[in-house]
């Protein structure tokens, strides 16, 4: 099985990467994956905190894979410096040997389903940021990587079983009443074209910090609920409420925390 859960945001959004999440019996083992779908943010600290290094080898000893997609609260140096492997018919970053970044712009064969993965997206709040330290312009994927994207979608014949993204096409935004807020994300704009010219069975998305289900259940977007991928469904889901980071965000302070 794969599994599927939004943004996780470091230590405290992590948390929910136990199997004590899971309803009982659906707990995942060590055939199965779990993806993040961006904003992972444990790799956030150089050095990682003691807080940050202690939860990435508890993740690593769970008995799933951990797998997970950039999104724009992510340190880029330091994911860009991770060791390279190729798994999964394409290339990865390793945290560890069961805690995996799949990389911008490739196809993944996950579990026999052919998976394109983009990560990335424009983040509203790096006013509030400082370059190298708390943001980072790679949050926008490259010119070379929106093309590598289409290259591999080319080879597919543009078709795959599942669509894995940080961000939404503008049409999403527009069905959620984000648009007005997120307009200009030139990854969203990528995503049109995605959008429109792909074939699949299912996109998911994170960065909304909310669970919502478009188009008949073929777009799922997932805040801090849990989706059985090859049903779409919900295991886990909070509904439509603001997700427990941006629920803390609204009552703290502006200035960011660990992984966010």
């Amino acid at each position: 099985m794969i599994y599927l859960t939004g943004d996780t945001h470091g230590v405290l959004g992590s948390r929910r990467l136990t199997a004590d999440r899971f309803p009982p019996g659906r707990t995942p083992t060590e055939e199965d994956m779990v993806i993040v779908l961006g904003d992972f943010g444990l790799l956030w600290s150089d050095p990682p905190t003691d807080r940050e290094a202690s939860e990435l080898r508890r993740i690593e000893s769970l008995p799933w894979t951990t797998l997970f997609l950039d999104g724009n609260h992510e340190n880029f140096t330091l994911l860009n410096a991770l060791p390279e492997e190729d798994r999964w018919g394409g290339p990865v970053g390793v945290v560890s040997p069961h805690v995996v970044h799949l990389k911008r712009g490739n196809v993944y064969t996950l579990q026999e389903r052919r998976c394109f993965v983009l990560g990335g997206a424009a983040s509203v709040d790096k006013a509030w940021r400082v370059p190298g330290e708390s943001w980072w312009r790679e949050e926008i994927p490259s010119l070379e990587e929106f093309d590598r994207g289409r290259v591999a979608l080319e080879r597919v014949g543009w078709s795959v079983d599942w669509i894995l993204t940080h961000t939404a096409p503008n049409a999403v935004l527009q069905a959620m009443d984000l648009g007005k807020y997120l307009a200009g994300d030139p990854v969203s704009d990528y995503l049109d074209e995605l959008y429109a010219r792909a074939t699949y069975d299912r996109w998911y998305c994170g960065h909304f910090h909310r669970d919502r289900v478009f188009d008949d259940g073929r777009f799922v977007v997932v805040g801090e609920g849990i989706v059985e991928g090859g049903a779409g469904t919900f295991l886990v889901s909070d509904g439509d409420r603001p997700g427990l980071c941006d629920r803390l965000r609204g009552m703290g302070a502006r200035r960011p925390r660990e992984g966010d």
